[in-house]
């Protein structure tokens, strides 16, 4: 049987052991001495570090886009938060559900394998994360009717239609919510000359940020001006938000109808009369389910807990592996012959 699920997200990190839940749910992150390349500080500790760390201090997220870009990183934070949160038996390597992007490439996948080797885990599974969503949030895709589900994380924006237990068109988009934070602060430089940090930048989007004008909002962001070189306040509004980041926002609205194309009629049929599920961090950006409903006309609401639907998915797939293994078998065939 699986003993652990994990939500290796670019932002944050989950895990799950059976029979107990979620254990630990931080941000992916690693701190290191830079003279003697030791672990200094993980998760939401090494987090809060990130652009408020002298030379001697190195802040890593190891993870970019869905997919892991720091390989060693990633494997020596795998190991920490493994260690000390799941028991383990010496005589009994345990085995995980992990979360994977809807279109994660075989030689991706394997990386992330590569990276859990420390663990001594007896066997990865893999599960797309728009499936182990709906599992989470308890939505019934057992019938032959379509449910659509859109997971918005930090790195990746993953859209399925699924049907009787499968996925039968999935999309996956290299852009989520870092993509959001990183179109305003370049919007922040190049429009209005005023340079702004990345954390600085992610928490006004976290409050401001809109997709779609539901209500005029104004904020006021703290960056230095490039012009003086000093320290100042600029009031944003709404529109200067939207126009900030239409670009990436466009890019998902446009995967969602090219996805709504590419399946059968009746299933997309289904989606107009039973709604868009959305789920992950980055759905919950102001507007967004307007903009959808906007460009669409499909009715759009959030599942049960965004942040947690994934991991909890995978920890049912861990619960009970035999219920589920079909799912795990549906995985494209490059991840499926990995797995």
């Amino acid at each position: 049987m699986a003993d652990i699920a994990i939500d290796l997200g670019t932002a944050n990190t989950l895990i799950y052991v059976k029979g107990k839940g979620i254990v630990y749910n931080e941000a992916t992150a690693i701190a290191y001495d830079q003279r003697t390349n030791a672990v200094i500080a993980y998760g939401n500790t090494a987090f809060d570090m990130i652009g408020r760390t002298p030379p001697s201090i190195r802040v890593v997220r190891p993870l970019s886009t869905g997919v892991i870009s720091d390989f060693a990183a990633a494997r020596t934070f795998l190991q920490i938060i493994v260690n000390d949160n799941v028991r383990k038996s010496r005589f009994r390597p345990l085995r995980a559900v992990i979360g994977v992007p809807s279109r994660i490439s075989g030689a991706e996948f394997k990386t992330l394998q590569d990276a859990l080797d420390t663990n001594r885990l007896a066997k990865v599974y893999a599960v797309q994360e728009p499936v182990a969503a709906a599992i989470g949030a308890g939505l019934n895709f057992s019938d032959p009717r379509g449910c659509l589900v859109i997971d918005v994380g930090a790195g990746t924006t993953d859209i399925a239609m699924l049907s009787l237990g499968r996925v039968v068109e999935s999309r996956s988009l290299r852009i989520g919510g870092d993509a959001l934070v990183a179109a305003f602060a370049n919007f922040m430089k190049n429009e209005l000359r005023i340079n702004v940090g990345d954390r600085t930048s992610e928490t006004f989007m976290r409050e401001y940020g809109m997709a779609f004008k539901v209500e005029k909002r104004k904020g006021t962001i703290a960056g230095v001006d490039m012009k003086t070189g000093l320290p100042v306040h600029v009031d944003i509004t709404s529109d200067q938000v939207m126009s900030a980041i239409r670009e990436p926002v466009s890019l998902i609205v446009s995967d969602l109808r090219r996805l709504l194309d590419s399946v059968p009629p009746d299933l997309a049929a289904d989606a107009l009369e039973d709604g868009l599920n959305l789920t992950g961090g980055g759905s919950l950006l102001n507007g967004l389910a307007e903009l959808l409903f906007d460009q669409t006309g499909i009715q759009c609401a959030y599942v049960d807990d965004p942040l947690t639907a994934v991991a909890l998915g995978c920890g049912a797939i861990v619960e009970d592996l035999d219920l589920y293994k079909f799912i795990l078998e549906s995985l494209p065939e490059e991840i499926a012959g990995m797995a």
